[in-house]
């Protein structure tokens, strides 16, 4: 009778514990601003590889939706150097306006930019146009989205017609930098082999912090809802676990700052390292991104007690966390925004009870082979997979919402970089997801057997361990892509 009663209180609390952070997010998340997944450079004045007759007063850059200068903004490089420019915002931010000192003379310029979309994604490319004359300077101001002594060039030929040296990854030459914003913009640099590295490290950040926040979010799932009755004595190892997470989490962080600052430094280090340097390259919205991760990361790492009431401030640092990670991707980027957050909500909180619960199983049955005691895999096995079986169902409904919204056309999964990377997260979840219904339907009955736990109680144990640990190096992989979309434009 106990035992039945510890069970239902037990079950009681990890229910409303699952409620609570479904609330609590989609509430700490509600107030965040809009934008758009696509925002892109939509025309230029004067016009990629367009050639003027007379000289030039001001560079404008339109975007698809508002943006924010970082850094510089606009570098304008010409025959003498770089010139000197006063770089301003206009209706509203979706024009970027640079306007030398002097009017433009004869020659080759190249314009280099780096702006940061609504969701503080950056944004970054160059082109180049040519000043062909000498006569007056207009006496008005060129529109963005037309040139100076030429017609604007089409949107989709600006990203083919920018000048050598020019980057223009995406369609449009922008060039989503994966939320690190810029301190120097030339041209040349942007590809340079140390900035590819910095940039890889900063990714590789990216998915420390968010396998992290993963498996201690999904670490106090299962404290909740599977260590029941007597295994509840075990709750102050997973949650031991989850106390190192919040220092993973803290150290992907500083990887991923530090280094995407060198990506946009590209590849100068004493450029990137200072202080100042660091906190420019940071968006308004990438900070309260970053900064909500890393107050709620530290808030796990002194917060896991050894008993899951006891540990209540944990709970609300992985809430916190998982705010920043919804503030700081593609979802909050798309309409309409209260499916497309809530299913965010949805797909990230699932995804955590399933990958925190498999790491969590793993780490439970190898530390009672450790201390000797009996493993009582059937059990763990029996009441997890129901948890993972319904976690499975959201992500996927989830997921499915997510990838229509965020994607403009069905195209785009095979045509872009974006889409291939999520086909083949999808079908490395497929293979999880495999892993896991045969978990369900053929290892836990066995499990379960009485004949075969007699016979062999350890073997029983090991099966679901092993299977764990596959199950967990598949999940890595899926983090892994993830950072990577994350980071990446949907355009690219």
């Amino acid at each position: 009778m106990r035992r039945t009663s510890l069970g239902v209180r037990s079950g009681a609390v990890g229910t409303r514990l699952v409620v609570g952070v479904l609330a609590a997010l989609v509430l700490a998340l509600w107030c965040a601003p809009p934008a758009s997944a696509h925002t892109r450079l939509e025309s230029t004045a004067p016009a990629a590889g367009s050639t003027s007759d007379s000289p030039v007063d001001e560079v404008a850059l339109r975007f698809t939706l508002p943006v924010t200068s970082l850094g510089d903004g606009i570098v304008v490089d010409g025959p003498a150097g770089t010139v000197a420019a006063d770089v301003a915002s206009a209706e509203g931010g979706l024009v970027l306006v640079a306007t030398p000192a002097e009017p433009l003379a004869a020659g080759d310029y190249t314009v280099s930019w780096t702006a940061a979309a609504q969701d503080g994604h950056p944004l970054e490319g160059s082109f180049g146009f040519t000043v062909g004359g000498t006569g007056p300077a207009p006496s008005e101001p060129a529109e963005p989205g037309g040139s100076t002594g030429a017609p604007s060039a089409d949107p989709d030929d600006e990203a083919s017609e920018g000048t050598e040296g020019g980057h223009t990854d995406g369609p449009h030459g922008a060039h989503d930098m994966g939320n690190m914003d810029g301190m120097d913009h030339d041209a040349v640099a942007m590809d340079s082999p140390a900035s590819n590295v910095a940039e890889a490290v900063a990714r590789l950040g990216s998915a420390a912090a968010l396998w992290g926040w993963l498996v201690a979010a999904g670490g106090l799932v299962f404290a909740g809802l599977v260590l029941r009755g007597e295994d509840r004595e075990d709750v102050p190892v997973v949650l031991r676990a989850v106390r190192w997470t919040g220092l993973l989490i803290l150290a992907g962080l500083a990887v991923h700052v530090s280094a995407g600052s060198v990506h946009m430094a590209h590849g100068d280090i004493a450029a990137a390292v200072s202080p100042s340097s660091i906190a420019g390259s940071l968006t308004a919205t990438t900070r309260w991104a970053l900064g909500l991760q890393a107050v709620g990361a530290a808030a796990i790492a002194v917060g896991a007690r050894h008993t899951l009431p006891g540990s209540w401030s944990a709970v609300l640092g992985s809430v916190l966390v998982g705010a920043g990670h919804v503030l700081g991707g593609h979802s909050n980027t798309a309409e309409p925004r209260w499916l497309v957050i809530t299913a965010d909500v949805a797909h990230l909180a699932a995804a955590a009870t399933w990958v925190g619960g498999v790491v969590a199983t793993g780490i439970l049955l190898h530390s009672r082979r450790r201390d000797g005691r009996s493993l009582d895999a059937a059990l763990i096995g029996a009441r997890f997979s129901v948890v993972a079986a319904v976690s499975v169902a959201v992500v996927g409904a989830a997921g499915i919402v997510l990838a229509v919204e965020i994607l403009d056309r069905p195209a785009q999964l095979w045509e872009s970089a974006w889409g291939l990377f999520l086909l083949a997260k999808l079908g490395v979840v497929a293979v999880v997801g495999v892993i896991g219904t045969y978990n369900h339907f053929r290892v836990v009955p066995r499990l379960e057997s009485r004949r075969f736990r007699q016979r062999s109680a350890r073997k029983a144990g090991n099966l679901l361990r092993r299977s764990a640990v596959r199950e967990t190096s598949l999940m890595v992989v899926i983090v892994l892509i993830t950072a990577w979309l994350v980071a990446a434009s949907v355009e690219d």
